[in-house]
């Protein structure tokens, strides 16, 4: 079967304010063109997200849940008093525990009110649901 570049995954940058994707465009090739684009970055006030996509839109999707995914790590750091290592490690816990239930344990779970006492848990238990294909309201 013939492969299409047009769908292969590529380096994409996307640049974020608050979760609000403000451009999206090819990662460049060299480390200038990198050390650059962290400089426009920095002077616009943006976050930069690298991301392997087959196209942009893909790219905003995956920065968006990259973006999301480190909201929820910081929330945890503040809330517990721990370093990003420690609540990076807790959130990855979370995560293989979430994706190692079954779809009706992952069910039962987000019903039990977990977002209120372990917001963390709740969160990479969503992330686990959507990676699935399966309802999360």
């Amino acid at each position: 079967m013939p492969v299409s570049l047009d769908k292969a995954p590529r380096s994409f940058t996307v640049a974020m304010d608050g979760g609000t994707v403000h451009g999206v465009q090819l990662t460049p090739g060299t480390d200038e063109g990198r050390e650059l684009l962290s400089i426009e970055a920095t002077v616009d006030c943006l976050d930069l997200f690298e991301v392997t996509a087959i196209d942009g839109y893909a790219a905003s999707l995956r920065a968006i849940a990259a973006h999301d995914r480190a909201t929820a790590i910081e929330d945890y750091m503040e809330r517990v008093g721990v370093n990003w290592g420690t609540a990076r490690t807790v959130y990855r816990d979370c995560r293989t525990w979430a994706r190692a239930l079954t779809p009706a344990g992952r069910a039962s779970w987000l019903a039990n009110g977990l977002k209120e006492y372990v917001p963390l848990k709740h969160f990479a238990l969503i992330e686990a649901m959507r990676e699935f294909g399966e309802p999360t309201t």
